[in-house]
């Protein structure tokens, strides 16, 4: 301990340096935190991790732009074990412009059952009646009255794009969800109809809350028994398993996230490097001199390995608080971007914060290995001559 006060000198010798250096493994740590928890999300597809636990989610087999008969939902909703049922429509469409900041979901829906169903779900303004009452009614997230300035009774106009229809709808209420998505339009699904008679009858999918545990793993398995040879034969899986399919079709997900994750930690512990081997040609003199003084190699090495591990500690330490305190904020950023369904399901996860301890250490240790060992076998009169 009687050395620590030494290190930490020579750490911050060279201030701008060592600044800068702590600063190019926090900001990249930062970013593996992030993808560490993305990951442990995509790995982890238990419905009973979200809000309104045991929801399932039954599509067309072949995908979400094929529809299904709306007729299937009359079907469903004699299952033993299916306690309420809604179906979707997403309509998609443009509100101002096509831009990422103005993007969030926009859905046709039943709005005498869509809360039986989202439970989770609870009206903050308005109510479900004056929702029902009107055809062009709608409810809206929390987050987008915030963002938008909206008020009850004002007017909103989607323009078609999938659906070749304009959508002129009137807040009729604000929903919120306690640690989930805000951000969401909902309108009466007989309204889109209405607009537009060639999709009335189908369906995008249909949303399914079973009464326990035990009736959703069944359903799953039986709603798709039930249509398996009908024209249009369907998918029900588990509500986070479908969100988790959605961001799977982007590709091999996971793979991306590892492969940056190692890159990045590859770029961190060479740039770490690169500090420390120019600090030592530096003291290339001093450390012959500490030499002559009686300090044996391994001091030195220890000397150069403690000083790595202290700044690496001390950006792995910025980069957790930075995180850690950002890390709601930035969820709800996300959850108005196009991966919100991502976001929504999103988790502080303690390992997360383990692993930046045990990256920023092996950081400290792996960047300073090769010059540490350098400098404890130089040769004294070699260190004397040097002249850098």
């Amino acid at each position: 301990m009687k050395f620590i006060p030494f290190l930490l000198k020579n750490v911050f010798r060279k201030k701008t340096r060592t600044i800068l250096t702590i600063f190019s493994i926090v900001l990249p740590l930062i970013l593996i935190c992030l993808l560490d928890t993305v990951l442990r999300v995509l790995e982890n597809p238990n419905p009973a991790n979200t809000q309104g636990m045991f929801r399932l989610v039954t599509r067309h087999k072949i995908g979400l732009l094929n529809p299904v008969p709306a007729s299937y939902e009359n079907k469903i909703s004699n299952l033993d074990g299916v306690s309420a049922i809604t179906s979707f429509i997403i309509f998609g469409g443009t509100y101002i412009d096509d831009s990422a900041k103005n993007f969030f979901p926009r859905i046709a829906v039943e709005p005498e059952s869509f809360l039986e169903v989202f439970d989770d779900a609870t009206l903050i303004e308005g109510s479900l009646k004056e929702w029902i009452n009107d055809a062009s009614g709608s409810i809206v997230g929390e987050e987008l009255i915030k963002k938008y300035g909206w008020e009850i009774g004002d007017q909103i106009v989607l323009k078609g794009n999938a659906y070749p229809v304009n959508l002129q709808l009137t807040i009729r209420g604000v929903y919120g969800v306690k640690n989930g998505r805000n951000s969401a339009v909902f309108f009466n699904r007989k309204y889109l109809e209405e607009a537009l008679p060639s999709i009335k009858g189908k369906v995008g999918t249909i949303w399914i809350k079973a009464s326990d545990v035990d009736s959703a793993t069944r359903l799953a398995t039986q709603i798709d028994e039930l249509f398996e040879n009908s024209p249009y034969p369907t998918k029900t899986e588990s509500e986070k398993a479908f969100q988790m399919g959605i961001v799977s079709m982007l590709g091999n997900v996971k793979l991306l996230i590892i492969s940056m994750g190692v890159i990045i930690v590859i770029v961190i512990i060479l740039i770490a490097a690169n500090t420390i081997a120019i600090t030592s040609r530096e003291r290339t003199r001093e450390i012959a001199v500490l030499r002559i003084l009686g300090f044996t190699r391994l001091m030195i090495l220890s000397f150069i390995l403690g000083e790595s591990i202290i700044m690496s500690s001390i950006g792995g330490l910025v980069g957790i608080i930075i995180f850690v305190t950002t890390f709601n904020p930035l969820k709800v950023l996300l959850a108005t971007t196009p991966v919100s369904e991502l976001a929504k399901s999103l988790n502080f996860f303690p390992e997360t914060i383990f692993l930046a301890v045990v990256l920023s250490t092996l950081v400290g240790i792996l960047s300073a290995i090769i010059p540490a060992i350098g400098s404890s076998r130089r040769k004294i009169t070699e260190g004397i001559r040097h002249a850098g």
